[in-house]
């Protein structure tokens, strides 16, 4: 075999080392430049190999996709990477143009926004590969090394799982190191090969990675056995949901098993799904942040902002320290998702992840109940009164009110038109806000914006995932009122009223329909911004009707003075949705690769 080599290049605004690959097989690589053994002699070049590997674990949930992308190209849908991944979901749009040919429905196998997946995807599994094959050359003390082989499992398997959201089954190449492409076949294995797998990795990854509660805080980022626990759980109830369990996207024999775990419903999958949610959510260094004292649902604020390590984050992106200001790259959060009056954003620049009303919506009320329910109390004439407080926490509504850019003062935000159709303060316009809204979730509107300096983690995985993943696989499992006592964990964390039947708004008698549609919206209001409604919609296979119609604006108009309510609301059509069964369930696989395969690797239906 020849020698093998690949290129190293040292990018201080991050200060990890950047690995890259020339176009081609997945596999292949590029021109020398650092030889591995000159590497893998150095314990600082080791430690940052596997600093780049972590790199792209954020894409789900970072504000600038692009940033931590590694993506090269011009073609139709890339500006989507240049915003949040929620906005390829009916629950926010933005003024990038990625979003709007995707949920249109016009992408194409050669245009999609995510085609770009599978090669980075693969070029992180075989970077983490050949880590293994190497670390133990390093010059590093055997303790630490076997730490070090068990964070590369965790990644290859996080990377892996990523791919099987994306596109069904994948090709496992094991642990394959080499340069040239593979002289094996190149063809998928099926899905359920692929999620045994993963989940068996995983198991082998938190045997020798450290728990939450001894992790260094130096380390705090890397991978724990908490995190390879979490993910599995994550991956078994996925392949237990509707999509991969007895209802596949395609009745082609060929293609259905790279697509679905049974294609027969197999009620076994959600016991599974239930003990591997409850093996995390029995581990002792997490806890829900849980504080309802002073403010109903503050815990539910603090939980994204009282700094990077909570008891309930299992795994996140650390963002890099940053001051706030109008730069495109500063001011962590804040920057690109609050409005421009606390900003003061530069000309054509533009907020991003701006709600959409489907998902204002889906916020219910502080009695926990859905504002559909007519006994709710909900008043259209005054929509943003006594809402679920997660409502407060993530949306930026029309009279809402935060510190302002530079005291601690209380500002109102305007987002409204005057009696003329004037926009005022941050109404909808270009560049500002598409839907009448801003997102508040995840950030601190209680410091100002002008002096901010966060040291920010994102929450990849964190315990409330787990806890509605147990519920979730309760109702399933047809034991309906011990999943609405986990449902009413975060229901109470959320700071939603007991009521005095100490049910949170859901009433008593609530059968397994009902309570599935009430875990499923529940799903959607506590993960709001954090890039899940995208996949859930998928494995519920509900997409066809949640992301199809109509992604709807706010439009607040002022009354004149003296009237009852001081604004009047209409809703209106942002972006007109059309999801395209079967093939919006599933990513194309890029056309070079399926051509390169001779024909065996099948493509996915619809494609």
């Amino acid at each position: 075999m020849k020698t093998k080599i690949f290129t190293i290049a040292l990018a201080l605004s991050i200060g990890m080392l950047l690995f890259s690959c020339k176009k081609g097989g997945f596999l292949d690589s590029q021109v020398e430049v650092l030889s591995e053994e000159n590497v893998f002699a150095d314990s600082t070049m080791t430690f940052n190999f596997l600093n780049n590997i972590y790199w792209n674990t954020g894409l789900d949930i970072h504000p600038y996709r692009n940033t931590i992308g590694g993506f090269s190209g011009a073609g139709p849908g890339t500006s989507d990477w240049n915003d949040s991944f929620e906005t390829l979901s009916s629950n926010a749009t933005s003024g990038f143009s990625g979003q709007d040919a995707f949920l249109k429905g016009t992408s194409t196998s050669s245009s999609h926004p995510l085609l770009a997946m599978w090669t980075l995807m693969y070029k992180k599994i075989r970077a983490a590969n050949k880590f293994m094959a190497n670390v133990p050359n390093s010059p590093i003390s055997a303790s630490r090394k076997k730490v070090l082989i068990a964070e590369a499992r965790f990644l290859r398997a996080f990377y892996y799982q990523m791919l099987v959201r994306y596109y069904g089954g994948v090709q496992l190449v094991g642990d394959d190191v080499s340069d040239d492409f593979p002289t094996y076949d190149y063809k998928r294995n099926p899905y359920k090969d692929c999620v045994d797998y993963i989940a068996a990795e995983y198991d082998k990854a938190a045997v020798d990675l450290p728990s939450a509660t001894t992790l260094e805080a130096i380390n705090y980022g890397r991978a724990t056995s908490g995190a390879c626990k979490a993910y599995k759980a994550r991956l078994l109830v996925t392949a237990a949901s509707t999509l991969f369990n007895g209802s596949p996207a395609s009745a082609d024999a060929a293609v259905r098993p790279f697509i679905c775990y049974s294609a027969n419903y197999d009620a076994t999958l959600w016991q599974k799904a239930a003990d591997a949610c409850k093996a995390v959510m029995d581990l002792p260094e997490y806890a829900l942040i849980v504080d309802n004292a002073t403010k109903a649902g503050d815990g539910f604020f603090k939980l994204f902002t009282s700094g990077r390590k909570t008891s309930e984050y299992i795994f996140v992106y650390n963002l890099a320290l940053a001051a706030a200001s109008a730069s495109d790259t500063n001011g962590g959060l804040e920057r690109p998702f609050f409005p421009w009056t606390i900003t003061a954003r530069g000309a054509g620049s533009t907020t991003s992840m701006n709600p959409s009303q489907n998902v204002v919506d889906a916020f219910g009320m502080a009695n926990g109940k859905l504002i559909s329910d007519a006994s709710s109390g909900f008043n259209i004439l005054d929509p943003y009164k006594n809402r679920d407080p997660r409502f407060y926490n993530s949306i930026i509504y029309n009279q809402a009110t935060m510190t302002s850019r530079s005291t601690t003062a209380l500002t109102t935000i305007n987002i409204y038109t005057d009696a003329n159709n004037n926009p005022v303060g941050d109404g909808i316009q270009p560049y500002h806000t598409k839907t009448g809204y801003y997102t508040r979730k995840m950030c601190n509107d209680r410091l100002p914006f002008a002096s901010l300096t966060v040291a920010r983690a994102l929450p990849m995985m964190r315990l409330a995932e787990m806890v509605l993943g147990y519920a979730e696989a309760l109702n399933e499992l047809g034991r309906v009122e011990e999943a609405v006592s986990e449902v009413n964990k975060i229901r109470n964390r959320a700071g939603i009223t007991a009521g005095a039947d100490n049910r949170y708004g859901i009433p008593a008698g609530v059968t397994q329909d009902q309570l599935r549609t009430l875990i499923r919206n529940e799903y959607r209001v506590e993960f709001y911004g954090e890039g899940h409604w995208y996949y859930d919609t998928r494995r519920w296979k509900t997409a066809e009707i949640t992301e199809k119609g109509s992604l709807l604006l706010a439009k607040g108009k002022q009354n004149p003075a003296g009237s009852a309510y001081p604004f009047a609301y209409t809703y209106e059509n942002a972006l007109s949705m059309n999801f395209i069964a079967p093939a919006m369930y599933f990513v194309p696989i890029p056309l070079s690769e399926v051509l390169k395969s001779k024909g065996l690797l099948l493509q996915n239906p619809g494609w």
